[in-house]
C-alpha cells in the first residue's frame, strides 16, 4: 500500500474514496466544495445512473444552504454538520439513505447506501473518513473556492 503523503492531494482523496468500498458496502461518494464543484466521486454500483455525483452535489449545495439557514434562525451559535436524505421505493420502504457531511469550512462529503448497510457503521466510517479528507484539504495550499463560499 503507498504511503498517502506520497501522492497530490485529489489523488490521496480518491484513494481514501477507493480505500472506503473495501470497509463498507456504499454506493457512492462525492467530496465537493460548497458551491458544488465536484473534488473526487467514486462510485461503487454499476446499477447508479450516470452522472449522479453531479446530480447529489448540486441537489446538496442547496440543501445545505437551507439547512445553514435553518439552523442559524434556531440557534446562531452553532452550525451545520450533517444532514441524512432517505430515499423510498412505490410502497414507502426505504430503500437508499445520502448522508451530507460538513468535512472542512467550504468541502463537503456525500455519502449515497442501501437500506441495508447500518447507519450506526456507515456514520462511524464516515467521520473517519471526514477528518482524513480535512487533514488533507487543511495542508492544502489552495484555498477551494474562498470567495465563493456563501
Amino acid at each position: 500500500m503507498s504511503n498517502l503523503n506520497d501522492l497530490p492531494p485529489i489523488m490521496e482523496i480518491r484513494k481514501l474514496l477507493s480505500d472506503f468500498e473495501v470497509k463498507i458496502p456504499v454506493w457512492g461518494l462525492t467530496v465537493f466544495t460548497v458551491d458544488g464543484y465536484i473534488l473526487a466521486h467514486r462510485l461503487f454500483s454499476d446499477e447508479m445512473p450516470a452522472n449522479l455525483e453531479t446530480a447529489i452535489s448540486s441537489m446538496s449545495a442547496g440543501l445545505i444552504t437551507i439547512s445553514e439557514d435553518l439552523i442559524r434562525m434556531v440557534d446562531p451559535s452553532t452550525r451545520f454538520r450533517q444532514v441524512l436524505v432517505d430515499g423510498e421505493d412505490e410502497r414507502g420502504v426505504i430503500s437508499f439513505t445520502i448522508l451530507l457531511k460538513q468535512v472542512a469550512e467550504n468541502v463537503m462529503l456525500s455519502c449515497i447506501f442501501p437500506v441495508h448497510v447500518q447507519l450506526g457503521l456507515v456514520s462511524f466510517e464516515i467521520e473517519n473518513l471526514s477528518t482524513r479528507i480535512s487533514d488533507i484539504v487543511e495542508l492544502w495550499d489552495v484555498k477551494l473556492h474562498e470567495e465563493t463560499v456563501t
